[in-house]
């Protein structure tokens, strides 16, 4: 299971180093490993016009959560990313293999045998706007 975060640059500028964080653990739990290694909630609203700080989202593979910026295909017929360039004309990003996207300076992949034990417990405060009905 992997979880990616991808900053929306809310509030005008990018909260880390990396745009793309992907994290080997569970949205819950890689919510909490992101807290105590970045030290903000990943949750927090920064700026109440741009939303969220981060588009967070929970994947199978690796594979699947970096196929949108990796330039890959969907495929209607197996409902998911497929190991090709996208030929269509809605390409947004341009192919490139897993390999090469993990070594772009922007990205950050948190892979499970590098989470320690004790960034997987503790709780994640409430940060930035909060919405109250």
């Amino acid at each position: 299971m992997w979880t990616q975060f991808w900053d929306m640059h809310s509030g005008g500028g990018g909260k880390e180093q990396w745009t793309q964080i992907f994290i080997e653990a569970s949205k819950d739990e890689a919510k909490v490993i992101f807290y105590n290694r970045f030290g903000h909630n990943p949750d927090r609203v920064t700026c109440t016009c741009c939303g969220s700080d981060y588009s967070i989202t929970e994947y199978e593979t690796l594979e699947q959560a970096t196929a949108y910026h990796r330039g890959c295909k969907f495929s209607d017929e197996e409902n998911k990313y497929i190991e090709e360039p996208d030929d269509s004309k809605y390409v947004t990003h341009q192919y490139m293999t897993l390999e090469n996207f993990l070594k772009e300076k922007y990205v950050l992949a948190i892979f499970s045998s590098e989470i320690k034990p004790e960034e997987q417990v503790g709780d994640i405060p409430e940060q930035g706007y909060v919405w109250i009905d």
